[in-house]
């Protein structure tokens, strides 16, 4: 179909000339489709507003064969205040590079479009929530393209006696006996586990009095960050070192 009419969040919007701007849509019925919207950069567009970054909308695409044309927006939620907030644009932007390295074009992928819409929702400025906030969002994107790890019990013999080791290579936990399976698997501490549970399987919402001494937030960046590169070999993100300059997420 030439013409596709869809709910959308915008996760990236560049300038492109004096008057275009190159933008990510992250669209409820095709997936990841990168577009444009012509004229987009005038004042007086129609497009202007709808295409800022984070913008939920109501979007009409003439399908190209390299790039969609926006010609039509109309804004559900501009989550203007995200933008206006330091913190929660910084985050905001972490979680749109995720997305937009981790999903394929053209693809139908509804999860993940409603799990990056309750994030957005659920933001707000709080340093420590918003920390909370991002590590499950990147364990829940994980689960949601098929790389979870087990975390129930050893998933070789099925013990639950502690120590564990978490994984990567094998995907999930392994106890003492059996970790000689992957001698580099991380060590993960009860505490560190059970918060890894949490925020693998609670709303977003629920997330909020979740609480996380300097040490487990540290272990829980560290082993999201490896079951990132492990599965996805992702790299580094740019957002995630501004993140970092400014004293989260490290």
């Amino acid at each position: 179909m030439k013409h596709l009419k869809t709910e959308a969040l915008v996760i990236r919007s560049q300038s492109y000339s004096e008057a275009d701007k190159l933008l990510t849509l992250l669209t409820l019925e095709g997936g990841k489709i990168p577009s444009i919207a012509r004229g987009a950069c005038k004042t007086k567009s129609k497009l202007s507003a709808s295409v800022e970054l984070f913008t939920r909308g109501d979007f009409l695409l003439y399908r190209g064969r390299t790039l969609a044309t926006v010609t039509q927006g109309e804004i559900l939620n501009s989550f203007y205040s995200l933008r206006m907030d330091l913190l929660s644009y910084a985050y905001g932007q972490y979680f749109c590079e995720l997305i937009g390295r981790l999903l394929e074009e053209n693809e139908p992928c509804p999860k993940e479009y409603r799990l990056f819409l309750s994030a957005l929702e659920a933001m707000n400025g709080d340093t420590a929530y918003l920390e909370v906030l991002a590590r499950s969002f990147e364990l829940k994107l994980v689960k949601n393209l098929g790389y979870t790890p087990y975390l129930d019990s050893c998933l070789v013999c099925s013990t639950q006696k502690t120590p564990f080791r978490l994984s990567f290579r094998e995907g999930g936990l392994l106890c003492s006996k059996c970790s000689m399976r992957d001698p580099g698997a991380n060590k993960i501490t009860p505490g560190t586990l059970s918060l890894l549970a949490k925020l693998l399987t609670a709303d977003f919402k629920r997330l909020r009095i979740l609480k996380m001494n300097s040490k487990q937030r540290q272990e829980i960046f560290s082993i999201n960050q490896a079951l990132l590169s492990y599965n996805f070999n992702l790299g580094r993100c740019k957002a995630l070192a501004f993140l970092e300059q400014l004293g989260c997420s490290r």
